[in-house]
């Protein structure tokens, strides 16, 4: 079986037409006409996580973080971070591949799993790709918006998500008096997003990245919690994995155990 075969599944599931403008989603550099050895998902591309496939035999990597942007970049050198993970793969036959954007926005995607590790009901699309209806029914856009299994105080809602997210701190403004019912969530950075949620009558909005003043936007009328730009999407690579070990359950497929977030909290 060949590297193309897998990605042309992927690319069936979480369709490239849905990535963001900016977004370079794909392959990033390496020749799909291999015959596949085996393949590792990893978060962010790193020289560790190629290391760590050549160490399982595994020639396609797939990371949800793309390696190239759009803005691309002017040269290639080992000794630049990005260009030495591109020469290492190159030097050892490997394929690079990206799932940003379209995993984010595509139905069963990281939105959608984010959702659901919050337990959400009547879940929708909180901003329709191009081409889907405004409606409510939607299946493909970023962000998602339902309801809590139960109201909740400012208080217990934090908590709340802090265990289901595994987190040991969340930044947030609003009132600690506010029920928390209707929850809007996006993986990644979601600033863009906090208009939408609050006109979707969101009463609390979780996403990350998001800077000092734009934490004054929703004026008091909606609960705003960053948990981190990593912490809402590290388990996008589960459904990844998921994805190609029951559709090619006849080679080797892992998760990075390498690939672990490098910013520290004191």
């Amino acid at each position: 079986m060949k590297i193309k075969n897998v990605l042309e599944y992927l690319e069936q599931r979480f369709p490239l037409s849905l990535q963001e403008d900016f977004d370079n989603c794909g392959v990033q550099c390496g020749d799909v006409e291999q015959e596949i050895t085996g393949a590792l998902v990893c978060f962010e591309m790193s020289e560790k996580v190629i290391e760590e496939a050549l160490s399982m035999n595994a020639n396609l990597v797939i990371s949800h973080h793309p390696l190239i942007l759009r803005r691309g970049i002017c040269k290639i050198e080992p000794k630049d971070r990005v260009g030495g993970i591109i020469c290492k793969a190159l030097e050892h036959k490997m394929v690079l591949y990206s799932m940003h954007t379209n995993i984010d926005s595509a139905a069963g995607g990281g939105n959608d799993a984010f959702a659901e590790r919050l337990g959400l009901t009547d879940v929708r699309v909180l901003v329709p790709a191009a081409g889907e209806q405004t409606d409510g029914s939607a299946r493909n856009g970023l962000g998602r918006i339902g309801r809590l299994p139960q109201p909740m105080s400012t208080v217990e809602f934090l908590q709340f998500v802090k265990g289901k997210m595994n987190l040991s701190v969340i930044r947030y403004n609003g009132s600690v008096d506010k029920t928390i019912e209707r929850v809007a969530v996006c993986g990644g950075g979601g600033s863009s997003f906090i208009e939408d949620a609050l006109h979707a009558g969101a009463d609390a909005y979780v996403t990350g990245d998001i800077k000092y003043h734009d934490f004054f936007r929703p004026n008091g009328k909606m609960l705003l919690a960053d948990i981190g730009h990593y912490e809402g999407e590290y388990f996008i690579r589960e459904i990844i994995y998921k994805e190609v070990t029951e559709k090619f359950p006849i080679f080797a497929a892992a998760i990075s155990k390498m690939d672990k977030l490098e910013i520290e909290y004191l």
